[in-house]
């Protein structure tokens, strides 16, 4: 209540009906819209030597995080060693130790870094989602078109990072995670695409491949991008409904098509409806009429 006290709020006031209590110590007026950062900060200000992690910090750092953690509620708040874990009301309290450069400020708040974060998610995601985590992460790209791409961790600082762990929950997993991440992927679909193809044991696929024209132009970046067989692989999200986006897909296709190349598309709804099992036969067919000579035993 110090923050009342010193705003001249009197106890009657805070105790008002107009106010409701998220956590202990803390009153928030009814109706009132909170970003993320607003929910966490007065969680800090009352929890000593408190920073976000886990959850909480990928959000706040927007790395991708599967629905069913993405919309998760919970305050996710590490201390060190020395002091005991945060113990509230919507609070998930962590008791760990940080190493030097592993606590960084995000719009005034005490945040793991990036690196820190990813390695807090292994022992809560799976696999694939990890590997988005991480793809999101590293990706970087300079492309002719729209701002320039900074990674927030380099793939060779996340691999470093992890050589000097031990005795991690998820270490396991984030190891093999890092194997299979790549610079280059712009969302989880693509990503998740990605491995989709090398499990069946397809070409693995190429990020931020540019394909030029015959003057040595660049005409189109595809998502994914198998060169020696001339075939890309679209990965077409909401915004490529529109009739403008699909006029500019269609003029895309076409060229590619004069150049050698057999473009796939795939949306939402052909993942709904077939799953990864639909692209990888797709792919498939398409490498095939490309003249690529793996695969012959599924004929």
């Amino acid at each position: 209540m110090n923050e009342s006290d010193a705003c001249g709020v009197t106890r009657k006031q805070t105790a008002n009906r107009g106010l409701h209590t998220p956590s202990r110590g803390i009153r928030v007026p009814w109706g009132v819209a909170q970003g993320l950062a607003d929910l966490i900060r007065p969680i800090l200000e009352v929890t000593p030597d408190g920073v976000a992690s886990h959850v909480t910090a990928a959000r706040l750092w927007k790395i991708p995080l599967p629905a069913w953690l993405g919309g998760s509620f919970q305050i996710h708040i590490s201390r060190d060693s020395p002091v005991s874990p945060p113990q509230r009301k919507g609070i998930t309290g962590h008791h760990t130790s940080f190493k030097p450069g592993e606590i960084c400020w995000v719009q005034g708040l005490a945040v793991t870094s990036p690196l820190r974060t990813w390695l807090d998610l292994a022992s809560l995601l799976d696999l694939e989602d990890l590997v988005a985590a991480g793809d999101f992460l590293v990706c970087e790209h300079h492309r002719s078109f729209g701002p320039p791409r900074i990674a927030l961790v380099t793939l060779a600082g996340l691999k470093e990072g992890l050589r000097h762990e031990f005795r991690r929950r998820g270490l396991v997993k984030a190891r093999e995670a890092a194997e299979l991440i790549r610079v280059g992927a712009d969302s989880p679909p693509e990503t998740k695409l990605r491995l989709a193809l090398q499990r069946a044991g397809l070409p693995e696929p190429v990020l931020n491949y540019v394909v030029k024209d015959l003057n040595g132009q660049d005409c189109s970046w595809p998502d994914l991008a198998l060169p020696e067989w001339k075939v890309a692989l679209e990965y077409d999200g909401a915004h490529h409904r529109s009739v403008k986006q699909k006029g500019i897909d269609d003029g895309r296709d076409h060229l590619m098509a004069q150049l050698g190349w057999r473009q796939v598309r795939i949306s939402q709804g052909v993942l709904d409806a077939g799953g990864q099992q639909a692209v990888v036969v797709r792919i498939r067919e398409a490498l095939r009429a490309q003249g690529w000579p793996g695969g012959q035993e599924d004929r």
